[in-house]
């Protein structure tokens, strides 16, 4: 092999490894996708999902889900629904908009587990539907 296709050859490889690594970059330092766009898995009331939970409690991680439940606590930027569901919000400015405590609420978030020593199901970046 000459020298000129030993050079071809590595300037090919080269490019295509630049091209390969620039997609990859984009790739994985996308922006995620806001919880506006998502489409829920669940949508309904607070007590029928934690029944549905308890059938099937594997695979709800990261699934965004739309509750209506009661308040029945509010701690800055956070709130229990139904005394089972702890919703953190997305943003700190919508605690103004927030109903108080005893009044209905839907939410649109998504589920990070389940916290078993405080027995509560943990939902992050809730947004207020109404």
């Amino acid at each position: 092999m000459n020298f000129l296709k030993k050079n071809k050859l590595l300037v090919f490889v080269s490019f295509a490894l630049i091209i390969l690594l620039w997609f990859g970059f984009k790739y994985i330092y996308r922006a995620p996708l806001s919880i506006e766009k998502m489409e829920v898995s669940y949508s309904g009331k607070a007590s029928d999902f934690l029944n549905s939970i308890k059938k099937t409690p594997l695979g709800w991680e990261n699934r965004p889900v739309e509750i209506t439940g009661i308040i029945t606590e509010l701690d800055g930027n956070n709130f229990i629904i139904d005394n089972f569901i702890f919703c953190q919000l997305k943003s700190p400015n919508t605690l103004k908009s927030l109903p108080k405590t005893n009044s209905q609420v839907t939410i649109k978030g998504i589920i990070i587990g389940y916290d078993e020593l405080l027995n509560e199901l943990k939902i992050n970046q809730c947004i207020i539907k109404n």
